[in-house]
């Protein structure tokens, strides 16, 4: 029998507007060794490389309750990077006033990054909008975790399989600090970019975030192998 998860689903961390000023750059309250702007560890703090990004369809990251405060994590950087981004932690989501609120407003087009045989692309939901004459905002859903977790998160959460889904397509994952299930794994950061990119058309713009997180991977790079000298 599955076991729900009611308490997680209700903890939000939400980056919308973020203090990026110089003295929040200390120590969390839970424990001094973290920071309280990229949730590190401060010995391997990476705000220095990052940068805000304005964009225009809000993105909900739901991440899995073990991926919280994971060293190798990297949906509190990409939540750190964007304007309109937040993160919502647990695993069953049906009491979350927040996502029923979201799903029920006629206003908002939510879409899944979910890459299964039913998942459209992205040039295939503009033409959709554009021939049904939708002037909805159109709002992003992520999940955070394995892919076994975030299986039994869309699982979890009938309102989420009830979502269309989108698909990037065939992109090489560069994330080489963990063990990938197949080459176009992405990590949380690398799709959060890609799909902001693609769907708005400037990946310029988001740049920004593939360099944080290249320092991310440089980092514990340099890290093992300091290890090892």
């Amino acid at each position: 029998m599955k076991k729900s998860n009611k308490l997680a689903s209700e903890s939000v961390m939400t980056q919308s507007n973020p203090d990026f000023s110089d003295d929040m750059k200390q120590p969390n309250d839970k424990n001094s060794r973290y920071c309280t702007r990229c949730a590190r560890a401060l010995k391997a703090c990476l705000c220095d490389y990052i940068q805000q990004v304005s964009h225009l369809a809000p993105l909900h990251i739901l991440q899995h309750p073990s991926e919280a405060g994971h060293p190798k994590g990297t949906a509190a950087l990409l939540a750190a990077s964007l304007t309109r981004a937040s993160i919502h932690v647990g695993e069953d989501f049906a009491e979350a006033h927040w996502l029923n609120a979201l799903l029920a407003d006629p206003k908002v087009h939510c879409y899944l990054l979910w890459p299964d045989e039913h998942a459209l692309g992205l040039d295939q939901v503009r033409d959709q909008l554009r021939q049904a004459g939708e002037h909805r905002q159109v709002c992003f859903l992520l999940l955070d975790g394995t892919w076994r977790k975030a299986y039994r998160i869309l699982h979890s959460n009938p309102a989420l399989l009830r979502l269309p889904r989108i698909k990037l397509g065939a992109i090489p994952g560069q994330y080489s600090i963990r063990k990938k299930p197949f080459p176009e794994a992405l990590s949380t950061l690398e799709a959060g970019y890609h799909l902001l990119s693609q769907w708005e058309g400037e990946p310029a713009r988001f740049a920004p975030l593939m360099n944080l997180f290249t320092h991310l991977n440089r980092q514990w790079h340099d890290f093992a192998q300091g290890r090892r000298t």
